[in-house]
């Protein structure tokens, strides 16, 4: 089986490449840092046709909330025109295809949690909304197809960014960390989890296909328990300071996770403190006595 990867060198991708290389699965990458762009459907059709894929992951996306704002035109070519891109040449060539979604479809989340899949899906960003769009063109593919839609993720290379980023970038820096909030929950999905799901879904019999799944561990973290986790982990004993919540953030979000751990096999291995202290234990520049 080879794998045509989307965002290969990206934050996930890079993950689910050491993933699949860990299995013997051959893949390729189609990445922008590598001049490959999903909006330029031909380029796409060509490296398809040259690459001959058995599956595609398709995981290239402005991915950040903050550069979607920034650019709302280039989130909406990208994660919503490029998707329909790689879902016209999918059906074209007949090629299975796993699409990374978000948690953020499901925003603003108006039943009760934990989320199951079939929770109204919009989108209230400019980020979750061209999702939303994206995975609408994936259910109409002709090829099957299966959605992943991620929780909250983390890892070493997203160090800077969230809840988790936000107190490492100041502690590091000897500030106190800044909590906003505090009892708004999230469900904290470590990066390797996300790349074996990416695995899993992948290889699923083809009954499992044509559903969207769930990705995350089903643990409900509130923002001042995880950050106090961040600072236990660092040793860091100083203040936090506390702002207001902010408008954007759910008051809960935590996944049911029953629905992948049934149909793909996957359960996570790394809740939340587990994850942390794997993702730190290369060394961070500071220790706090």
């Amino acid at each position: 089986m080879k794998i045509l990867i989307t965002g290969n060198l990206g934050f996930v991708g890079t993950e689910t490449c050491k993933e699949l290389s860990n299995h013997n699965i051959e893949f390729v990458g189609y990445d922008l840092m590598n001049r490959q762009d999903i909006r330029d459907i031909t380029q796409f059709e060509q490296y398809v046709q040259a690459t001959n894929p058995d599956r595609i992951l398709h995981l290239a996306a402005i991915a950040r909330f903050s550069d979607a704002d920034k650019d709302p035109r280039l989130a909406f070519e990208t994660n919503s025109i490029g998707t329909r891109h790689v879902a016209v040449i999918a059906d074209k060539y007949h090629i299975p295809i796993v699409y990374a979604s978000t948690g953020s479809v499901y925003m603003p989340i108006e039943q009760e949690p934990p989320i199951i899949e079939d929770f109204t899906i919009r989108g209230n960003s400019i980020y979750g909304c061209s999702k939303a769009i994206g995975e609408k063109y994936i259910q109409t593919c002709g090829s099957p197809w299966i959605i992943l839609r991620y929780a909250h993720l983390y890892g070493r290379e997203k160090r800077h960014h969230g809840l988790i980023g936000g107190f490492l970038e100041r502690i590091e820096r000897g500030l106190a960390p800044t909590l906003y909030g505090g009892k708004q929950s999230n469900d904290f999905t470590y990066i390797k989890d996300v790349a074996r799901a990416n695995r899993l879904a992948l290889t699923a019999p083809w009954d499992k296909w044509n559903q969207a799944y769930n990705v995350g561990t089903g643990e409900e973290l509130s923002a001042e328990r995880a950050g106090q986790i961040v600072c236990d982990l660092m040793g860091y004993t100083g203040q936090i300071e506390r702002k207001e919540e902010r408008s954007v953030d759910p008051s809960r979000f935590v996944y049911d996770v029953s629905k992948a751990d049934k149909a793909l096999g996957f359960k996570a291995e790394y809740m939340f403190e587990k994850g942390l202290a794997d993702m730190l234990k290369e060394g961070v520049p500071y220790e706090f006595k």
